[in-house]
């Protein structure tokens, strides 16, 4: 009884929206970026040139990339939107693991965390506001990613952040709209982690 008296305070609708519209906004930015983002020649000849397959494969892929590419500046030496194709997963941190492993291994997790999120929502104490606001932000970056994976078997990004330092551009790894959902979700709940112990102060006070 008090379980579900618990689940109908959540606040399952506001849930529901963040999800919806950071997919939404994920994937339509994603689609934008690459039909804006590239040339004709790109779409005639793309499969000509396998993407997230061997080593060689994988760097004539981005050449093929990088010179079809139309970058689109925001604000002069600091922000681009810029077509880059990422076969490994948030930052590029599995860029050197083999494509083999790689791909099957990051697609498992992928499917994995959409399916548990949501078993974590239902977990997680209604009194844990910032926990119950971050899993539906990481759970839309999970399957933004994933359904990237799905369609193109690599995920595509396009912000492109960077300062210029004595003449030469120090770049931050190329993210998109699902890597920045992932971020906002893990900062609240590092924000309920500060909570917490004052939580727990004020009521060893009372």
């Amino acid at each position: 009884m008090t379980d579900k008296k618990n689940n109908t305070k959540r606040p399952i609708a506001v849930a529901i929206i963040i999800f919806l519209v950071f997919t939404a906004a994920d994937q339509a930015s994603k689609y934008w970026a690459h039909h804006a983002l590239l040339t004709d020649e790109f779409h005639e000849k793309t499969d000509q040139f396998p993407a997230c397959a061997s080593p060689d494969e994988e760097q004539a892929r981005g050449r093929f990339v990088y010179l079809n590419s139309t970058p689109i500046t925001v604000v002069e030496d600091l922000f681009t939107f810029r077509y880059v194709e990422n076969c490994s997963n948030a930052f590029s941190l599995m860029k050197n693991v083999p494509e083999g492993f790689r791909f099957p291994f990051l697609l498992i997790i992928s499917i994995l965390a959409c399916f548990f999120i949501p078993y974590m929502y239902l977990r997680t104490p209604v009194e844990h506001k910032y926990t119950l606001l971050a899993l539906p932000f990481i759970l839309s970056g999970a399957l933004g990613n994933l359904l990237d994976r799905m369609i193109y078997r690599y995920v595509i990004d396009f912000v492109d952040w960077f300062v210029v330092m004595d003449g030469k551009p120090h770049h931050w790894p190329t993210f998109n709209v699902a890597d920045v959902s992932i971020v906002v979700g893990i900062a609240l709940m590092g924000l309920q982690i500060l909570a917490n112990p004052k939580r727990k102060k004020s009521a060893k006070q009372n």
